[in-house]
């Protein structure tokens, strides 16, 4: 029985955009073509065949979803299954192509969140997304991996999202929630996550593309000359918000003596360098050939000296990359396949998803 493994990350899925209504905070528009893959895979593999679909975190970017007319900074159960919810009402070709794909019983989705949508940790999303996508009996095959940031393969394979690997946007997830004073549950969100709240959602409402670009110390340089205002806005928010979240918030001067340097090196020097932390990662794995990762939105495929590799899913999105060996780069629809020989030994690929040639596309907005 042949075995296919497919693994995406960074989809980002908003809240969905209206003909005619421009949504800054709308950064997938690939419906069609993601419910096309899942057909591919789906026929390919037939009736015999297996398929694994794993959604490797950012899958939905809840950080970016409103509540009330806010982004809200303390996730309640109920909070996260609202955002879940205008995410999967304003994607329904998205929706009706994951529940056709599950309707065969040898089709399975395994769901790892991201720091984009940590959300999902709490029980409603996850039961909301399995009645959305896998009605009756197909939700047996939906599993979340909410434990850990790993899904492992028996092959020498782990899948992570990536987050754990920054420390700016590093969760516990033996301790995932606190309690306000009235004991409700809330996410115990890493001060990445609340800094894209506070300082880089308010900035993409400005500039909508600020968080598509790569590297963003490069924009941020370049801009000084061209849209100062903006840059010196955004640089005294981001300084206000780790001064007042990373320092000012210790409780006591040695500590944070003690503290700061390493700071400094892990959360400011390290920024962009994550690469280089998902290679120190697999090397120091035993008995693991193969990591998957995203979150970074590069994609990569990459081996080291001793024959492990690394594979960088990438994202839909459209970026921007000012990086001189990608420059202008759109990395276009990227994601891992895994394939086994009848011996069960595993073939890991990063490919780029065509698709049909479709003679036109819709164009949501244009102003």
């Amino acid at each position: 029985m042949k075995l296919t493994r497919l693994v995406l990350s960074d989809l980002h899925l908003g809240v969905g955009s209206r003909p005619g209504e421009l949504n800054v905070f709308e950064d997938f528009h690939f419906d069609d073509d993601f419910a096309e893959l899942l057909a591919h895979y789906d026929r390919e593999a037939g009736e015999d065949g297996e398929v694994e679909l794993i959604l490797n975190g950012d899958v939905f970017d809840l950080l970016k979803v409103k509540i009330g007319g806010i982004w809200p900074t303390e996730i309640t159960d109920d909070i996260a299954t609202e955002k879940v919810r205008q995410c999967m009402d304003g994607h329904p070709k998205f929706v009706i192509g994951l529940k056709r794909f599950l309707a065969k019983e040898r089709r399975r989705l395994v769901f790892l969140p991201g720091n984009h949508d940590l959300d999902m940790w709490f029980p409603g999303p996850q039961e909301l997304f399995k009645r959305y996508v896998a009605p009756g009996a197909a939700a047996d095959r939906v599993h979340f991996v909410t434990s850990s940031d790993t899904y492992y393969l028996p092959e020498g394979i782990q899948i992570r999202h990536g987050h754990q690997l920054e420390r700016i946007h590093r969760v516990d997830y033996a301790n995932m929630t606190k309690k306000r004073r009235d004991g409700t549950e809330i996410l115990d969100l890493p001060w990445g996550s609340l800094w894209i709240l506070e300082v880089m959602n308010p900035a993409k409402a400005l500039r909508s593309y600020v968080d598509r670009i790569q590297p963003l110390g490069r924009f941020l340089l370049a801009a000084l000359l061209f849209d100062t205002r903006f840059v010196a806005r955004f640089m005294y928010h981001t300084s206000a918000y780790w001064l007042r979240r990373r320092v000012f918030n210790l409780e006591a001067w040695r500590e944070r003596l003690r503290w700061l340097p390493k700071a400094l090196r892990e959360e400011i020097i390290a920024l962009g360098g994550f690469d280089e932390a998902a290679v120190r990662a697999l090397k120091k794995m035993r008995g693991v050939q193969y990591l998957i990762v995203g979150h970074s939105h590069g994609p990569r495929f990459r081996q080291l000296p001793d024959g492990k590799i690394l594979v960088n899913t990438g994202t839909w999105m459209r970026m921007i990359n000012l990086d001189i060996r990608h420059l202008g780069q759109d990395s276009g629809l990227t994601y891992c396949r895994i394939e086994y020989s009848e011996d069960g030994r595993p073939t890991v690929n990063l490919m780029r998803w065509l698709g049909s040639r479709r003679p036109y596309q819709i164009v949501p907005y244009a102003d």
